[in-house]
């Protein structure tokens, strides 16, 4: 692995890949590397409008990871401190963003997730708006947890449908992985 490294360096760099994570994630880790994530692009003179897009759809990806990855490295009952694992990579390509992550998710989930985000994809701008403000009423709610608005906030965000994939991992687990592209504007 040690010799290694530098193919793996040069070849993240010919593809754009500007950041690149897996392992555990925390409340403080997603903190981190979002800062780090705003300065690189605002280095590279990406559009406010931009980077605020991108960081939105980092954040709900990295949340999604925290909320939901089956990989867990701390005991169910512990909501402070919480860590579970994910992958994570954000890059650029002729002149947009990405934002690419992956966990692992109970198979049992598999089938929900895969029918909202294709109901999202089948969704103008003005539709998803609109389900956005129903999702987010319902929302306030007693009882309700998100109401499943990341999902439909990062669709709002990225400039294309999000594309999706689950891999096979064992009969009770799969990896879930998800796409989002944002096109990048011209800093002011």
């Amino acid at each position: 692995m040690l010799n290694e490294l530098y193919g793996l360096h040069t070849r993240l760099q010919q593809e754009g890949i500007m950041f690149a994570f897996s392992g555990p994630v925390s409340q403080r880790v997603i903190e981190g590397i979002g800062e780090t994530l705003k300065q690189k692009m605002e280095l590279e003179d990406a559009g406010m409008t931009t980077v605020q897009r991108v960081f939105s759809v980092f954040v709900e990806q990295m949340q999604n990871v925290v909320n939901y990855s089956a990989h867990q490295l701390t005991p169910p009952d512990n909501v402070d401190g919480e860590l579970r694992v994910g992958t994570l990579i954000v890059g650029s390509e002729a002149g947009h963003f990405y934002v690419l992550c992956g966990n692992l998710i109970q198979r049992e989930k598999m089938d929900a997730i895969r029918e909202q985000l294709e109901q999202l994809h089948s969704l103008n701008r003005e539709e998803l708006k609109a389900l956005y403000r129903e999702r987010r009423k319902a929302a306030d709610l007693p009882g309700r947890k998100g109401a499943g608005l990341g999902f439909i906030d990062m669709a709002r965000k990225a400039s294309r449908p999000m594309e999706h994939a689950f891999s096979d991992v064992d009969d009770t687990h799969v990896f879930f992985s998800i796409k989002a592209v944002i096109e990048g504007e011209p800093s002011a």
